[in-house]
């Protein structure tokens, strides 16, 4: 898990549910990092940093770590054919870096303000919510970066493709206005907004399996479990803080509260919760 104030990277063992270590990207003290996305590459954990505008490359071994720069505030990143994608929220680029060469290789346009990055293997696509354009951004990886602006709700915070490759969910925030935000279903054949299920104060990130979408509304402390094959949402759990990351296996909703420094599980079924302690303003998670 990423935490982003604290510039570390918290390792968590899910089985006794502990913070095992803390891997400090700053481990010179000269300078903020600011991880705000993760993701696993073979055997290193990748890190977009919004403080430095790097990437981090840290070995998942012996935890030795290396800096690459990418552009102005990276907010997040993905991995394709041995190539990071990362988003740069001030020059609104999504940068292409090969991991191979250790080398930037293209820079493509998208929206204002990208805030998080998808990429579905299935179907070779990149999705990229533009925050300050109403906008996400679809990249064809597969037939040389072809893309597409699509226009969506308000201040747009992340985009999924489902995994049956069919749709992408799009968590419309409305941050900052009185009305509530909602997740839209938009179809990749047409890309017509099939459904909006309205969900809580101001969502900020989401999880999609089979069947539900797991929602974090960072306004109002709870997380959304919507029905995606039902087009509504079930019910609200309460977490109180300021919910934001989160991510689920077989049991267990695990998120992060961004307010209180603290990552949560929860069970699915009694909803019972248990928290731990974990870095400063914890964003984004992984699992290994």
């Amino acid at each position: 898990m990423c935490s982003t104030s604290s510039d570390c990277i918290s390792k968590v063992n899910l089985n006794l549910f502990v913070e095992e270590e803390k891997i400090y990207l700053n481990k010179k003290n000269l300078k903020r990092i600011g991880p705000h996305g993760i993701y696993v590459y073979k055997d290193k954990l990748v890190t977009a940093n919004s403080y430095d505008n790097s990437i981090s490359m840290v070995d998942i071994n012996n935890s030795e770590t290396e800096s690459y720069f990418i552009g102005m505030h990276c907010n997040d990143l993905s991995v394709y054919n041995d190539k990071a994608y990362v988003i740069c929220g001030d020059s609104d680029d999504i940068i292409v870096f090969d991991l191979g060469i250790k080398n930037i290789v293209e820079a493509i346009p998208c929206g204002n303000s990208p805030h998080s990055i998808y990429i579905c293997k299935r179907n070779n696509l990149v999705v990229v919510a533009n925050m300050n354009s109403d906008s996400i951004t679809i990249v064809d990886c597969a037939i040389n970066g072809n893309t597409k602006n699509i226009r969506v709700g308000a201040y747009p915070t992340k985009a999924v493709i489902t995994p049956d490759g069919n749709y992408i969910l799009v968590c419309e925030s409305n941050i900052g206005m009185d009305n509530k935000g909602s997740i839209s279903i938009i179809s990749l054949k047409n890309y017509s907004v099939l459904y909006n299920i309205p969900v809580g104060n101001s969502p900020v990130d989401m999880y999609c399996n089979e069947r539900y979408c797991y929602v974090s509304n960072f306004g109002e402390g709870t997380v959304s479990i919507l029905d995606i094959n039902n087009y509504n949402e079930l019910k609200k759990i309460e977490v109180g803080g300021m919910p934001r990351g989160l991510l689920e296996d077989d049991k267990y909703l695990y998120v992060g509260d961004n307010y209180n420094n603290l990552l949560f599980r929860i069970d699915k079924i009694t909803e019972n919760k248990k928290a731990i302690s974990i870095g400063g303003e914890p964003t984004g998670m992984t699992f290994l």
